[in-house]
């Protein structure tokens, strides 16, 4: 006679009883080694991101880099009243809150020509990269090296002070730099160059970059060259020079190295330019777009080795926390990241002449500017404001 129920678990003789809870040890003890390897996971990817990180040559420059923001104007009774309906309305319509400063990131990027050893920075190339991650846009503002700048008072980090009568902005970054000297002249550098956007453009900057043209050549080479369509006096241009382009180009679409590309992007006096600053920044943007291009098609090993490359050769203001949570916003949107192009000062606000600016008797070619214009214009950019 079988027996089932409560009776079915008694001890017989001849048989094992079972142990209760060794079905649970085992479970926590997987669990427990998965939570372990996890963890080393975890370690490994934060020790190993810090690794590459640290490669970088950070800078952090002084708090009281921005003394004020300046107001805009106030907007009047009735623009009050117009703004609160369409608030309400918009509210109405969709839970999302409206666009802020905190969704737009401004990097300033500055390629200086100084070899290793040599004093002179001089930024032959400025671009501020504004990006929105509330619309997914990326904007880049080349900065027009003759516009002519009223630069503010300056504090330098070994505490001198220094004013300065208008110069031209090409020559900004190479004054900061000589003020904070080889100890500290970079961070200065980057310093008054910033104070300086703010005050004539309203241009806030987040984090600068600082990369030489010599790493930039080694960073085009390492990502297999680049495809810029050039004009047939481009071609010309580059053909002419024996020095930094090795190979003959046509007009149309054409493969550059790193140093015809450097040389494509320094390009001032190609033939029909009516403006050479202003079509010099034009193709420092189109070269731009082109490695934003390759850049958003790259896999993850791929951006790792493009990252490891790319990082030992750069000066930055942005720590690692500040590049994780950067990523963490913009990694979503470079698959449909729209990007769009200006100059600074924007364009119709500016105008040319001749000016003897450094007192040597000579008259210099420059760019003046509506203040005005330019920081209401540019602010509804990089700040959301308007």
């Amino acid at each position: 006679m079988s027996y089932h129920g409560r009776f079915e678990n008694q001890k017989q003789p001849g048989k094992p009883r079972k142990k209760k809870g060794k079905g649970l040890k085992i479970f926590l003890i997987v669990l427990a080694v998965l939570l372990v390897l996890i963890a080393a996971v975890a370690i490994w990817g934060i020790s190993y991101y810090n690794k590459m990180m640290n490669k970088m040559n950070i800078v952090t420059l002084p708090k009281n880099t921005y003394s004020h923001t300046e107001a805009t104007t106030a907007p009047t009774e009735t623009e009050q009243t117009e703004a609160t309906e369409e608030t309400e309305a918009t509210t109405v319509e969709t839970t999302r809150p409206p666009m802020s400063a905190d969704d737009i990131v401004n990097i300033l990027v500055v390629g200086q020509a100084a070899r290793e050893g040599e004093e002179s920075h001089m930024a032959d190339t400025s671009i501020v990269v504004s990006l929105n991650t509330y619309t997914g846009e990326v904007t880049l503002f080349s900065i027009l090296r003759d516009t002519l700048v009223r630069p503010p008072d300056y504090r330098d980090t070994n505490g001198r002070n220094h004013s300065c009568s208008p110069i031209k902005f090409t020559t900004v970054y190479n004054l900061g730099y000589t003020w904070g000297g080889k100890e500290n002249g970079t961070v200065d550098a980057m310093a008054f160059t910033n104070a300086t956007l703010l005050t004539n453009f309203g241009v806030e900057v987040d984090y600068n970059i600082e990369i030489s043209f010599e790493s930039f050549i080694k960073l085009i080479d390492f990502m297999g060259g680049v495809d810029i369509e050039l004009t047939e006096a481009e071609a010309k241009y580059l053909n002419d020079d024996d020095v930094w382009v090795t190979y003959d180009v046509e007009p149309g679409m054409q493969h550059l190295d790193g140093m015809a590309a450097l040389c494509y992007a320094r390009m001032r006096k190609a033939e029909g330019d009516s403006d050479s600053d202003i079509k010099r920044t034009g193709r420092q943007r189109q070269l731009i777009e082109a490695l934003l291009g390759k850049i958003r098609n790259l896999s993850i090993p791929e951006l790792q080795d493009v990252a490891d490359e790319l990082l030992p050769l750069i000066t930055t203001t942005m720590t690692p926390s500040d590049i994780a949570n950067l990523l963490l916003k913009a990694l979503p949107l470079v698959k449909d990241l729209q990007i769009n192009s200006h100059t600074i000062p924007m364009e119709t606000t500016y105008w040319g002449g001749y000016k003897d600016i450094y007192g040597d008797g000579f008259e210099h070619s420059i760019l003046e500017f509506d203040a005005g214009q330019n920081k209401k214009l540019i602010r509804a950019i990089t700040e959301a404001e308007g």
